[in-house]
């Protein structure tokens, strides 16, 4: 599944991004549960009909939340995707806006030296 992204890139886009961000807000799941899909990275379907929505990182208003942007990429392979093709389309969106934002949002803040 991830050979057609590249192992080596993966593995360098993750280890530049923390498992989490203090300047992250924390949403709830009742917060999450009224986003729409569109702030999501990717959507699945059950055969049952259920729906998943994987990855928000867009908040109520639509605005990208660079934040949760970064933690969706961190928690990219800790998702059950029911189909892999939907893990390398929610990879490539989650980069589309990484790349829009510029490539240091998810790089953790340098510590003073003081």
């Amino acid at each position: 599944m991830w050979r057609s992204i590249g192992f080596l890139g993966i593995l360098l886009a993750m280890l530049s991004l923390p498992p989490f961000s203090a300047d992250a807000a924390k949403w709830s799941r009742k917060y999450i549960r009224k986003l729409p899909d569109s702030a999501f990275a990717a959507i699945e379907t059950t055969p049952e009909g259920k729906t998943l929505r994987h990855l928000p990182h867009h908040d109520a208003k639509g605005n990208l939340d660079i934040p949760h942007l970064c933690n969706a990429l961190a928690r990219l392979d800790q998702v059950n995707w029911r189909d892999p093709a939907r893990a390398e389309e929610a990879l490539r969106h989650l980069r589309d806006h990484l790349e829009r934002a510029g490539a240091k949002p998810c790089r953790p803040p340098r510590k003073s030296g003081r």
